[in-house]
């Protein structure tokens, strides 16, 4: 029996299939309508922190308040030489201004049209509008708590890869490559690389979210391949592999412990291994176990344990059944001593998120 949740998403991705056909028409109108009000200028706020040789564009969709730790974000890009360039995809309240302000370089509050890619392409078109090319551009959104953890050095791992762009996890669909969007960290050679500026140029802006997906997330993948730009991701599956192979029963155990799925099968089998007796049979199978999530491609949420042993810097904020389940268990795992608490503000909002 295939359980409720995968219908529903099923179901809701049907549905923004069918809205597709008739938003062929008008979203070429509303694309125009938001270029012109983008030329024209939306509301822009100058910041404290001066412009440097690295720049983040960070996107928030927070109408109803900003969050402490969306100020914790900032506070840690700033600390590892970020000019912080805020991109609001909503209104920023008069009491949260002061925090912003003093946390950024600029802001810029724009309509939420074209969701987080419609954001990061405006935050782009503007940075070329002045005439800046950092160093290095992180890219980023407010869907995930980062850093997850006080220590967390994501950014400087970033700043030392080979790849033109780098990211957590690289996916694959329809053999094609794809980094996961909620960050990016960019060489500055490529923001004027021919093929990286047609992406962001051509992106057709939707606020259908099953088509951002594709012409965002997937698109710009198939369109750095295409342009001959490399792609690589900080926690790759051999580096899951890798540290799967150096756990020890007990570890492997408290890894399956604290697996989360939505599916009470991957539940049910995680736990009969965790809780069969230890053999080199039961090694090999456990380890299997684990290997067969990864070709899922979501090992730091299934198994957010493994994921924490190698400093997996972020938690998703979704409250779709995957990430709540996926919290839960992370939350679970601190309480019971066999993680180390993440930030308060992280603690507190993921509490709150339950």
């Amino acid at each position: 029996m295939i359980p409720g949740w995968k219908v529903r998403r099923e179901l809701s991705r049907l549905g923004q299939q069918l809205r597709a056909v008739p938003e062929a028409i008008w979203e070429p109108v509303a694309r125009r309508r938001h270029d012109a009000a983008l030329l024209q200028g939306f509301p822009l706020t100058q910041g404290s922190v001066p412009l440097g040789s690295k720049v983040a564009i960070i996107l928030c969709w927070q109408p109803n308040g900003i969050v402490p730790s969306f100020l914790e974000t900032l506070d840690h890009l700033i600390r590892n030489g970020y000019a912080p360039f805020v991109v609001a995809n909503a209104a920023i309240l008069a009491s949260d201004r002061p925090d912003i302000i003093s946390r950024s370089w600029r802001t810029m509050e724009r309509p939420n049209f074209g969701y987080d890619f419609g954001g990061y392409r405006d935050g782009l078109v503007m940075l070329r509008r002045w005439g800046v090319t950092p160093e290095r551009l992180v890219i980023m959104n407010d869907s995930v708590w980062f850093p997850v953890w006080a220590s967390d050095d994501t950014l400087q791992q970033a700043e030392r890869t080979a790849s033109d762009v780098a990211g957590m996890i690289l996916r694959n669909r329809n053999d094609s490559d794809f980094l996961e969007s909620y960050f990016f960290s960019i060489k500055g050679t490529v923001l004027d690389h021919a093929g990286f500026r047609a992406f962001w140029d051509g992106l057709r802006l939707t606020s259908n979210k099953y088509k951002v997906i594709r012409r965002g997330e997937r698109g710009f993948g198939a369109a750095l391949t295409k342009s001959g730009l490399t792609m690589g991701a900080l926690f790759p599956r051999a580096r899951f592999l890798d540290a799967i192979a150096a756990l020890n029963s007990a570890s492997l155990r408290q890894v399956l412990r604290y697996a989360a799925s939505p599916d009470p099968d991957t539940i049910a089998g995680a736990m009969a291994l965790a809780n069969a007796p230890d053999s080199p049979v039961w090694q090999d199978a456990a380890r299997s176990y684990v290997e067969r999530v990864l070709l899922k491609g979501q090992v730091y949420s299934t198994l957010p344990v493994l994921a924490a042993k190698l400093n997996y810097p972020v938690l998703k904020k979704s409250r779709e059944p995957v990430s709540a389940c996926w919290r839960n268990a992370f939350l679970r795992a601190v309480q019971d001593g066999v993680l180390p608490p993440p930030l308060p503000t992280v603690l507190v909002e993921a509490r709150q998120a339950t």
